[in-house]
């Protein structure tokens, strides 16, 4: 879109070989039409469909509808051009708005809602790009139904200074872990390829509240894509990153811990073993000097007549010792004691 101040288009409107013009605000505007200069993928298909059919809710909607979106519309604006902040419509707002929806998940929003919503900024402490790892570290966590929209780049030059016209969303619904975000699957999944080391990844991200559409700011970054990330993730022990060598005690388990304090989460389902009211899990890698101690769970279980039994556990979180790995052991301590029993919650390593 093209907007002149100059008086040989004022007040011209029409369309002729492909090139719009109107007259609004004082402004003349000319657009011109725009042609897809690539193959069309599958996201970009559902995004028109999507449009298509929201465009074409609004003309259902009742008089009554259409008048609360032009008044709500006449309290927002849109992006700005030469200074001067867009007006929206009715119809402008109730598109937008019902695009963030349903891009999150949910359903179109039919009643305009009652005022403009305050949508708090992105903050995060960093972000790291390797071939490897996308990670956000340190994110101001926002309660639902904020949901965290995050654009990137593929690789460009590092001469580049404003490439986040090249930015596509990667996710709509972007969730922190205890202020960490991992996104490298979400980006491999759009951009296709690994960033390359020594090139520039631009960045965008906004929260949305997902019960009316509205977004807030968008805040933009840019980092040069590293070789190994300085950036370590928050350690996490999960079935997978169990030493198969070793006979399993837990048939699932997810002890998160956490990077900013000696708080960990635990939700372990407890076999037992042998005629030992504990069970043992050992790791594949080495616990940090940091994260290992003795912590304190509840557990839960159902006794012989089917009814719930409550229990508690101490944990002890080994380091590696000679050709014995890491391992954590869930040994029970109170409550009658049960097999299986579900080791879940907080607690803190001592």
């Amino acid at each position: 879109m093209i907007a002149l101040p100059s008086i040989a288009f004022g007040g011209f409107s029409g369309s002729a070989k492909g090139v719009t013009a109107r007259y609004q605000d004082g402004r003349s505007i000319l657009s011109l039409k725009s042609y897809p200069t690539g193959e069309t993928t599958i996201a970009q298909l559902a995004h028109r469909t999507n449009f298509s059919k929201i465009n074409k809710s609004y003309k259902l909607l009742s008089d009554a509808q259409m008048r609360a979106w032009e008044n709500l519309a006449e309290h927002a604006s849109g992006q700005s051009v030469f200074g001067q902040k867009a007006k929206l419509t009715g119809a402008n707002l109730y598109l937008r708005l019902n695009s963030n929806r349903v891009m999150a998940g949910e359903t179109m929003l039919l009643d305009a809602p009652q005022q403009i919503a305050y949508v708090p900024e992105v903050e995060y402490d960093s972000v790291s790009v390797t071939p490897q790892l996308i990670v956000f570290g340190g994110i101001k966590h926002q309660t639902a139904p904020y949901k965290m929209v995050v654009k990137m780049s593929g690789s460009q030059s590092r001469g580049i200074s404003n490439g986040w016209s090249k930015t596509v969303i990667i996710s709509s619904e972007v969730e922190d872990d205890w202020g960490e975000a991992d996104v490298t699957a979400l980006y491999l999944k759009t951009i296709g390829v690994e960033p390359t080391p020594g090139q520039k990844v631009f960045i965008e991200c906004y929260w949305l509240d997902t019960s009316n559409g509205f977004t807030g700011q968008v805040f933009r970054d840019s980092v040069i894509v590293t070789g190994e990330s300085s950036y370590t993730p928050r350690k996490r022990v999960t079935m997978d990153r169990l030493n198969p060598d070793y006979e399993l005690h837990v048939s699932s388990i997810d002890v998160d811990f956490s990077s900013g304090g000696p708080v960990v989460q635990y939700d372990v389902m407890c076999l037992g073993h042998s005629n030992i009211a504990s069970s043992e899990a050992y790791l594949d890698q080495d616990l940090p000097e940091e994260l290992r101690g003795t912590s304190w769970a509840l557990g839960r279980g159902n006794g012989e007549d089917g009814k719930l039994v409550a229990q508690s556990y101490v944990m002890w979180l080994y380091g590696a010792y000679y050709s014995t790995p890491a391992r954590i052991t869930f040994a029970h301590r109170g409550g009658y004691y049960v097999k299986p029993t579900e080791v879940f919650g907080p607690g803190v390593i001592y």
